[in-house]
């Protein structure tokens, strides 16, 4: 009974502690203040991590069956360890204010992501029939809204033009 508390202990420190350490760690690996030798064993130590070459027997409770996420917390807890102390904890404010340097990529990226399904073509119904010669046809609903086209377009950049296909009829083959 003793054993499965501590695992399950265990389980729920590496569940909480692996993200937030993850996150510092990020923010740590970008910041100059922190010494590049301690950027180096971090590097080596994910690359040992993801290498097929490190891979602990089943038979040890819970890590042997989460060997990366166990050795991922250890290598993160150590990095941060290493890091100077003023560092950390400035950037354990920035974090906890979520103006950290990985709230803002994380941000940056979903950016992105937005705006590059507005420039992906949307899906057509396999089902329905093709569209006519003359370009796709619009819904009844939608025949005299000018911001209704084929493609989505961020406000204010409606074109009014059907998006265009080779001449074979081909789609550009990205679904979402």
């Amino acid at each position: 009974m003793a054993a499965m508390i501590g695992r399950t202990r265990f389980l729920k420190r590496l569940l909480l502690d692996l993200p937030r350490n993850l996150k510092l760690a990020y923010c740590l690996w970008l910041d100059p203040r922190v010494p590049v030798r301690n950027k180096a064993a971090l590097g080596a130590a994910i690359g040992l991590i993801v290498t097929p070459y490190v891979n602990l027997p089943a038979w040890i409770p819970v890590v042997g069956e989460m060997d990366i996420l166990a050795l991922s917390l250890i290598a993160s807890r150590l990095f941060i360890g290493a890091a100077p102390d003023y560092v950390v904890a400035e950037q354990e404010a920035l974090i906890k204010r979520r103006e950290s340097r990985f709230d803002r990529d994380v941000e940056a990226g979903r950016r992105i992501a937005v705006a590059l399904s507005r420039r992906l073509p949307l899906e057509r119904d396999p089902a329905a029939s093709p569209p006519p010669a003359g370009g796709p046809t619009l819904p009844a609903s939608a025949a005299g809204d000018p911001a209704f086209s084929g493609r989505r377009h961020a406000p204010g950049t409606e074109t009014g033009r059907a998006p265009s296909t080779p001449a074979d009829g081909r789609t550009s083959g990205v679904t979402r």
